[in-house]
């Protein structure tokens, strides 16, 4: 972006400034020249890749000329980084020189041990507007300035709730169960109801000027961190008495302060950073609850620090943020409307969701984060006020998609609560205990152990994580990206969307993204549902492909034994991000996309097709002639028009087909394509769900397609001994 100068050499020109800054300061910009501003600044260091590893290397080479390709290589590589830190030392010498003048002051600075871009590093800087001013207009290298994010969090102004029985226990997990970390305002650890599953060794403070070990929850009103590692416990609701067996640990990583607020010198990117080798150091953990964001829209012209270190670190050290998509607040600004704004101006639940205004909060734009929305549960009515939304629609505070690139965000949904309104204009909002979650509650400031007082995504997203966990235990040695695709393979339509009208397809992605995951479905088979995933994680390079196949069983394709089939699709994926980079293939190294068999085709025929089409973009073909419910080409193909699957890195689509028309070897390609990188040796990683499951009849399919996988691979198995053998 900085080379923007080199086709236009005025650096005051409104084109160059706009594009560093956006609308939303732009709108403010020349900056008043003694307004003290806390701005987060980003800086490009290198526009071009490290040296690609040799090539002409394999088993038969020659020992001495592998050593020498691989030493020139190894000095290539040092002269790249070591050049790269000389520019990254230079610049940042020069900002300070700069700041100094102007009597500012570095808050923040991407540290060598901190999260770091391949093209690009940020600071937080706390300077005059005329300072600002100096360094946006002459300072080539710079790239964005944006605002650094304002927090809004739900707590509980009224508790309600009350005391339970004496007669409950928690009883603490396997010592070698999973690690789940809550990334918040810190836990209650001794309450009942969580204080057994609390690994407190590695419970850490975060925040600066606070000891390590002052990690409670301070937070009035019942407690913002204890709210959340309890529903990552007890996702539909806490039990009252009994034994209750915790299926992993919790984490205690406190980084909001006493008032559920993260500091200006606390730079988020950073901080994610430091959290995740600490706690991958010490217990290997690799899942990570983060209702923390922002509390108004993310911006669209790049990815932002925060949600590009998410997406850093989930491709560098393989581990999984599951992220609340933000708030929609009761009252707001004019570029940030709350829900009574937006009714003072005509619009009501739920055209203003749809507004630019209620997108989601940055990180959950990450690409590679789980983004988790909120919907209601029943809808209430006591004759007084009524829940804004019906039965499980979208929460009337659940900001929307999409995301960037028109990824699909969020992802999936869950029981978050909703707001109830009195019949005022515009109405008073209120949460009765009937439309709010329950949770548990710090009784730090005093008050019930439980309640059902409080609304949010925050309360909805470690509903989510629950899930993770869960898997976690089951599949222990597996990547994350795994979970995330039986997470969102799991996922459904509430029945009143799957019912809608085709016009109203498009909001409903935009809201609840591809549903409400289901635990079941996530972890277990059934006698009518079979999930098949890939053994392991495999890594795909650009222009290569990975073609699978699922053999349908011959009873299951008689004409006679004619019934319904669901088929869910899930690619889940991770390739190394560029923040200088402003679209999905410039972001990403390798960016991935799938596509599938069509109606009773011969797989080798597929696999023929899906290979010849392999350079065409949007190879609408590709997607058969089943009737994919989102398609692979924005406004060509499956039933939801200006929607595609391709644009995240999580891709999910479904289908319902005759079962006679499946072809005897059901055939997906997952197919990798040039981002940023021009190095053959640059992957994405990635991993694959399927799923087949029989609709309306007593079909009992999991045995058959199991049977008919197994004598696959034995098959297989026996034709490549026979190969040897030759």
């Amino acid at each position: 972006m900085a080379s923007i100068l080199d086709v236009d050499g005025d650096h005051t020109s409104v084109n160059r400034i706009q594009r560093i800054l956006g609308d939303d300061l732009m709108a403010h910009w020349p900056f008043p020249a003694d307004q003290a501003l806390t701005l987060d600044v980003s800086i490009e260091v290198a526009s071009f890749n490290p040296p690609s590893k040799p090539l002409g290397i394999s088993s038969r080479t020659h020992p001495e000329v592998k050593a020498r390709k691989l030493a020139e290589h190894e000095a290539a590589l040092n002269a790249f980084y070591q050049d790269w830190d000389d520019k990254r030392i230079q610049r940042e010498s020069e900002i300070e020189r700069l700041v100094a003048h102007y009597g500012g002051e570095i808050l923040q600075i991407t540290e060598d041990a901190a999260v770091e871009f391949p093209d690009s590093f940020a600071m937080r800087i706390r300077m005059s507007g005329k300072g600002f001013f100096d360094f946006i207009t002459n300072f080539p290298s710079l790239f964005e300035v944006t605002v650094p994010d304002e927090f809004n969090l739900p707590v509980s102004a009224e508790p309600n709730g009350e005391d339970r029985p004496d007669n409950f226990e928690l009883l603490a997990p396997p010592i070698d169960a999973p690690r789940l970390c809550v990334i918040d305002s810190g836990i209650q650890e001794n309450h009942r109801w969580l204080s057994a599953a609390i690994d407190r060794e590695l419970s850490k403070c975060f925040l600066p000027d606070r000891s390590d070990d002052d990690v409670a929850d301070y937070v009035r009103g019942g407690g913002h961190g204890t709210r959340v590692a309890g529903a990552c416990l007890y996702p539909n609701a806490v039990p009252s008495a009994g034994p209750h067996q915790a299926p992993f640990w919790l984490l205690n990583a406190r980084v909001l302060n006493d008032d559920n607020d993260l500091p200006n010198r606390v730079f988020p990117a950073q901080l994610l950073q430091t959290i995740v080798e600490y706690y991958l150091t010490h217990c290997g953990a690799r899942i990570f609850q983060h209702s923390i964001g922002g509390n108004c829209a993310c911006r669209t012209t790049r990815m932002s620090i925060w949600a590009a270190a998410m997406d850093w670190l989930s491709y560098q050290h393989d581990v999984l943020f599951v992220q609340a998509v933000g708030n929609i607040n009761g009252r707001g600004a004019i570029t940030n409307p709350g829900i009574l704004d937006h009714y003072e101006a005509g619009r009501r639940y739920p055209s203003y969701l749809q507004q630019a205004s209620s997108r989601i909060a940055n990180p959950a734009q990450s690409l590679q984060a789980l983004s988790v929305g909120s919907i209601s549960r029943e809808y209430f009515e006591n004759g007084v006020c009524r829940s804004l939304s019906r039965s499980q629609r979208p929460s009337a505070f659940s900001r929307t998609g999409f995301g960037l690139w028109d990824s699909i965000k969020p992802e999936v949904v869950e029981f978050g609560g909703d707001y109830a309104a009195d019949t005022g204009d515009p109405p008073s909002l209120t949460t009765p205990s009937e439309v709010c979650p329950e949770t548990i509650r710090s009784t730090r400031h005093g008050g019930p152990a439980f309640g059902s007082d409080a609304v949010g995504t925050s309360f909805a997203t470690p509903k989510v994580a629950h899930i993770a966990g869960r898997l976690a235990a089951l599949f222990p040695e597996q990547s994350p990206l795994l979970y995330r695709a039986l997470i969102v393979n799991s996922a459904r339509w509430p029945v009143w969307a799957e019912q809608a009208a085709v016009t109203h397809r498009p909001a409903i992605v935009r809201s609840i993204g591809f549903g409400v995951p289901d635990v079941e479905r996530a972890t277990e088979n059934s006698e009518h549902r079979v999930t098949l995933i890939t053994p392991d994680t495999y890594e795909c390079h650009a222009r290569e492909g990975f073609v699978f196949g699922v053999p349908i069983p011959e009873s299951m394709r008689r004409p006679g034994e004619d019934f319904e089939v669901r088929i869910e699709v899930t690619l889940s994926y991770a390739a190394e991000p560029r923040r200088t980079r402003k679209s999905r293939r410039g972001y990403l190294g390798v960016w991935l996309d799938w596509a599938a068999s069509k109606r009773g085709e011969d797989f080798d025929v597929f696999r023929s097709r899906v290979l010849k089409e392999f350079d065409s973009d949007e190879d609408d073909a590709s997607d058969g002639n089943f009737s994919w419910m989102l398609g692979n080409a924005t406004a060509r193909n499956g039933q939801t028009d200006g929607v595609c699957r391709k644009n995240g890195t999580l891709q999910k689509d479904w289908t319902v087909a005759r079962s006679y028309e499946l072809p005897e070897m059901f055939g997906i390609i997952v197919r990798g394509h040039q981002g940023w990188s021009a190095s053959e040796h640059e992957t994405a990683k990635f991993t694959l769900a399927v799923s087949f499951e029989a609709l309306g009849a007593e079909v009992e399919l999991y045995q058959e397609v199991k049977a008919s996988v197994e004598a696959e691979i034995e098959a297989r198995a026996r034709q490549q001994q026979e190969l040897e053998v030759e």
